[in-house]
């Protein structure tokens, strides 16, 4: 992989591995195996490492959904939940939810179906899952 996401107290960022060689080393590489990919540059703010497609909202929770060909990232913030595929930052898909009360859970509750739980409080003594 030519990048990588980093979720520190609930927070996203993204580093290509040509930018983690040289935060760590000090020297810039220049090998032809880890060319930068231009899906990602576009949406990584080079000075912060956010992703600029996820900017609004704060991160209620992060987690890695296995999908067909490698991980994805689903995101939940005040606002929304958001499943991004984590080789080319598209979205999956976004689900308005708000008030979510506990980490997402994961599960096949259909047989070869991974599915995602979300909680969230509409009222009191109240839940939508």
């Amino acid at each position: 992989p030519h990048s990588g996401f980093f979720f520190p107290e609930n927070s996203l960022y993204a580093y290509s591995l040509k930018d983690l060689y040289s935060v760590a080393t000090g020297m810039e590489i220049k090998l032809p195996g880890l060319e930068q990919d231009p899906q990602w540059e576009k949406n990584i703010d080079r000075t912060m490492h956010r992703l600029s497609l996820l900017s609004s909202g704060d991160f209620r929770y992060l987690a890695k959904i296995p999908g067909r060909s490698r991980e994805n990232i689903l995101v939940v913030n005040s606002e929304m939940a958001t499943l991004i595929n984590a080789q080319n930052l598209q979205t999956l898909w976004t689900l308005n939810v708000s008030h979510v009360v506990r980490e997402p859970l994961l599960g096949y509750y259909k047989p070869d179906v991974l599915g995602i739980i979300l909680e969230s409080e509409i009222g009191p003594n109240r839940k939508k899952v």
